[in-house]
C-alpha cells in the first residue's frame, strides 16, 4: 500500500549557540582559533508532509570573516501506526517495505545532498479470523517505531562556497521527503501503515572577529584637486591575506556603484593606495566616495564615507547682470578665457526663444536680448571646451 502525501509549511524554531575555540574550526588569519556561532532546529515531518522550505541567518560581513560552515543533518523516520487485520479463515503472513529518500538543495550543496534508506519489516503471523477484529491472534498492532536515524555532514571552507553565507538576508534550503510503504500479503489482509519523521539541523559558522583580522584599510581621505577630479588616498597594514579594493561613488549618499578595482600592494611595509577619479564633463554636484575591501571568500568590509563639492567654475565667472531685469538681458564675463560662448535663452516651458553666439573677452559685458515679463533660463556654453553653465533670469 503506498501513501501519497501533500505540502504542508512548518514553523522552524532555532536556538542560537555562541561556541568559542571549538575543536576542529579553521584559524583566522592571524593563527587565532576561530570561534562559531551555531543554528539548531528540528522540523517535523507529520504524516502527509513531504516539503519543508529551511532559512538560515546569513552571516554579516560587518561583524567579521567566517573560515568555514557546516551543516548537520540529522534524520530520523517513524512508524507512527501500524495495523494488520487477517479476514481468512486461515492463517496468514505479513509484511512490508519502507523507502525514503531524502533531498537538500542550498547554498553550498552541489551536487544536492542525498540520503537513501529502505528496510524490510516482518514476517508479522496472523491467526485466522475469529470473527470479532481489532484484537486476538487474527490481529496485529504496534505504535511510534523509530526504525532509522542517520546523520549527513557537509563541511564547507573554500572560498567560493563560503561567498554565498555573508548577508544580511537568509540561507534558504529546500528539504524534501519522498517515503513509501509497500505492503505484501494475502489478499484478505486489511492494513494501516502510517509514517512520519523528524529532520534536525545544525548550522555552524566558523567566525573570526574583526579584531582578529588584519588592518587593510585606515586613513581614508578624499582631496578635490580640480574643478572635476578628487583624489582617494588610505594606507594599510601588511598582511598574508589576499584581498582587493573596490572604489565606489554615489551621487545620494545611498546608492553606490563600482568604478574601479585596484589589487593588493605585496612585499611592502605599510603600504598606501591611491585612485584619481573625474567626473563626466559638466556633471557637477555633490559626489560620495567609499572603498569596498574584498577578500577572495566574499568577505567584505567598507572604509567610512567621504563627500566632496565639484562646483562649475563658469559660476564664479559668468553672471546675470541685472538680475532681476526689466527686460534686458546682460551677461557679465569676469577673467574667463576669452573666445566663443553660445548663449540660449530657454523660457519656462522649454522652448528656446534667442540663440546667439558672442566673441568675448577676458573680462567683458555683452547684451544678448531684451524679453517681456516672465522667468527664462540663460545657458552659457564656452564653444571650445563644451563647458556650460545655466542660471535663472527674471524678467519683470
Amino acid at each position: 500500500m503506498k501513501k501519497l502525501y501533500k505540502t504542508v509549511v512548518i514553523p522552524a524554531i532555532f536556538i542560537v549557540l555562541i561556541l568559542y575555540s571549538e575543536t576542529g574550526f579553521a584559524q583566522c588569519p592571524n593563527g587565532q582559533p576561530s570561534g562559531g556561532i551555531a543554528f539548531d532546529t528540528t522540523v517535523s515531518f507529520p504524516v502527509g508532509v513531504i516539503h519543508q522550505q529551511i532559512k538560515f541567518p546569513k552571516f554579516n560581513p560587518q561583524n567579521g570573516m567566517l573560515s568555514c560552515v557546516k551543516l548537520i543533518i540529522t534524520m530520523t523516520g517513524i512508524i507512527d501506526l501500524t495495523t494488520f487485520q487477517n479476514y481468512a479463515a486461515s492463517p496468514q503472513t505479513a509484511n512490508f517495505t519502507y523507502i525514503r529518500k531524502d533531498t537538500m538543495r542550498g547554498p553550498g550543496l552541489s551536487p544536492w545532498m542525498t540520503n537513501n534508506f529502505s528496510g524490510n519489516y516482518g514476517p508479522y503471523n496472523l491467526g485466522p479470523f475469529d470473527g470479532t477484529g481489532n484484537g486476538g491472534a487474527d490481529f496485529y498492532s504496534s505504535t511510534a517505531d523509530t526504525i532509522i536515524q542517520q546523520e549527513m555532514l557537509i563541511n564547507l571552507s573554500d572560498s567560493a562556497s563560503i561567498s554565498q553565507f555573508y548577508g544580511t538576508d537568509s540561507a534558504v534550503y529546500d528539504y524534501n521527503i519522498g517515503a513509501v510503504t509497500t505492503f505484501t500479503g494475502g489478499g484478505s489482509i486489511g492494513n494501516t501503515i502510517l509514517t512520519s519523521a523528524l529532520v534536525n539541523f545544525r548550522f555552524e559558522y566558523c567566525t573570526c572577529p574583526i579584531s582578529a583580522l588584519p588592518v587593510g584599510l585606515k586613513n581614508f581621505t578624499v582631496a578635490k584637486r580640480s574643478a572635476s577630479a578628487a583624489l582617494l588616498q588610505w594606507q594599510a597594514e601588511a598582511g598574508t591575506d589576499n584581498y582587493t579594493y573596490e572604489i565606489e561613488v554615489s551621487r545620494d549618499g545611498k546608492s553606490f556603484s563600482r568604478t574601479a578595482v585596484l589589487n593588493k600592494v605585496v612585499n611592502t611595509t605599510n603600504p598606501s593606495y591611491q585612485y584619481g577619479y573625474s567626473i563626466k564633463a559638466n556633471d557637477y554636484g555633490r559626489y560620495y566616495f567609499r572603498v569596498k575591501q574584498r577578500w577572495l571568500d566574499g568577505y567584505y568590509k567598507y572604509s567610512e564615507v567621504k563627500p566632496v563639492d565639484f562646483t562649475n567654475p563658469l559660476f564664479s565667472t559668468i553672471s546675470l547682470y541685472p538680475n532681476p531685469s526689466s527686460g534686458q538681458v546682460g551677461i557679465k564675463f569676469v577673467s574667463v578665457k576669452g573666445g566663443k560662448f553660445l548663449v540660449q535663452v530657454s523660457n519656462a516651458t522649454g522652448q528656446v526663444v534667442v540663440t546667439k553666439e558672442l566673441m568675448v573677452a577676458e573680462t567683458d559685458y555683452k547684451t544678448v536680448a531684451t524679453l517681456v515679463t516672465g522667468m527664462y533660463y540663460i545657458k552659457i556654453t564656452d564653444v571650445a571646451t563644451g563647458a556650460f553653465c545655466i542660471n535663472q533670469m527674471v524678467v519683470k
